[in-house]
């Protein structure tokens, strides 16, 4: 019996031990379920949210294009409208044109204005690069494009290809392409930069 009892009380601390890590194992499983019960509710907070953090997002953007689009046309009789599907609208006089129906200055200023908002509200890159952006402007509103361009903060390089000299005095380098006999070639002005 003697026997019986020692091996009964053995059992009986094992049984305990096992016990004990049951508690332990339910302790953080409990921590668990909070933890991913946590997680749902974030989900799920996000993925209500995300509509509307878009939508504020999207205003704020179409509010500084409309902005832009003011300084670069020098009109500020129009507002520009960057609309939640990601159009671009522009009410003038009465009466809303989509982009479609904008002229071909409008719609360059237009375009320009609402992807110069983007760089400067969503964009983590600090490099901008421009590809004939005052193509289809006379030459005030080339001048003030420049200038917002050129204006823009946060960006520690903006590269500017155009077919005229719109930018040249405002620029710290320029590098002219020439064609001689039908090969394009830097100009002297490049190779001196370049060394230099």
């Amino acid at each position: 019996q003697r026997k019986q009892q020692a091996q009964l009380l053995a059992e009986i601390a094992r049984l305990h031990e096992v016990q004990a890590a049951l508690d332990t194992v339910a302790i953080e499983r409990a921590g668990h379920l909070e933890l991913l019960a946590l997680l749902d509710t974030l989900r799920r907070a996000l993925r209500e949210a995300g509509p509307e953090i878009t939508k504020a997002l999207v205003a704020l953007v179409s509010l500084q294009a409309d902005q832009l689009y003011a300084d670069i046309m020098q009109d500020t009789s129009a507002r520009l409208c960057w609309t939640d599907d990601y159009d671009i609208q522009l009410r003038a006089e009465g009466r809303t044109r989509v982009f479609q129906q904008l002229s071909g200055g409008e719609q360059m200023a237009a375009a320009l204005a609402v992807r110069l908002a983007l760089l400067r509200e969503l964009s983590a890159i600090d490099v901008a690069f421009f590809d004939e952006p005052t193509a289809n402007l006379d030459r005030d509103r080339r001048a003030n494009l420049a200038a917002q361009i050129l204006n823009i903060k946060g960006f520690s390089q903006l590269f500017v290809i155009s077919h005229d000299d719109t930018f040249e005095q405002d620029t710290d380098h320029a590098v002219h392409i020439v064609k001689h006999n039908g090969t394009s070639e830097a100009s002297s002005e490049l190779d001196e930069w370049a060394v230099g």
